[in-house]
């Protein structure tokens, strides 16, 4: 392992998969990047961003919007950092599955690490356990109901003694 992705949102479930990310990353003393989404009500128009919580006002992303989207990113992940520097933020814009095909083609993570909403959740235009079963590297999910419940793809279990997750605190991801 030489570097860790994870995909952020801001959720209960989301800051689960930050701890573990992070406890794992400092222990293994690896690289972690902090991957985010702009939410858009658009599947291919991207660049059109919801700018509130409540998801009703939309506008055209700026250079200005994402240095403060950008800004209030880090702000979040702040405090949890505390003297860790090995970490890296991107704030993405383009469909989930694809920007993250992307940035592990640039090598920017061998594993990745999510929060898992719910079950059936959207991600890319495929379902959350549709991406993570088939994805090409070890994935693990975080939740959804529990902060030490983890469900990984078959490439996670084969690194299994790396991921620090005791028996019978994971499932294997079921399409």
């Amino acid at each position: 392992m030489k570097s860790i992705g994870l995909c952020s949102h801001y959720s209960r479930q989301g800051d689960w998969a930050f701890h573990y990310a992070f406890r794992l990353a400092r222990e293994n003393d690896v690289q972690l990047n902090i991957f985010h989404w702009l939410e858009s009500p658009f599947r291919f128009r991207r660049e059109i961003v919801y700018v509130d919580d409540k998801k009703q006002d939309v506008v055209r992303i700026t250079e200005e919007l994402r240095v403060k989207k950008e800004l209030e990113l880090r702000e979040y992940y702040e405090s949890w950092l505390e003297d860790f520097v090995k970490v890296g933020f991107k704030l993405c814009e383009g469909n989930e599955g694809a920007e993250l095909s992307r940035c592990l083609h640039k090598k920017e993570y061998d594993l990745l690490i999510m929060g898992y909403l719910e079950p059936g959740t959207d991600f890319g235009g495929e379902t959350i356990e549709h991406f993570a079963s088939n994805f090409r590297v070890p994935v693990v999910m975080v939740g959804p109901n529990k902060p030490n419940s983890y469900y990984l793809n078959r490439r996670a279990v084969d690194i299994l003694d790396q991921l620090g997750i005791g028996e019978g605190d994971w499932t294997l991801i079921e399409e």
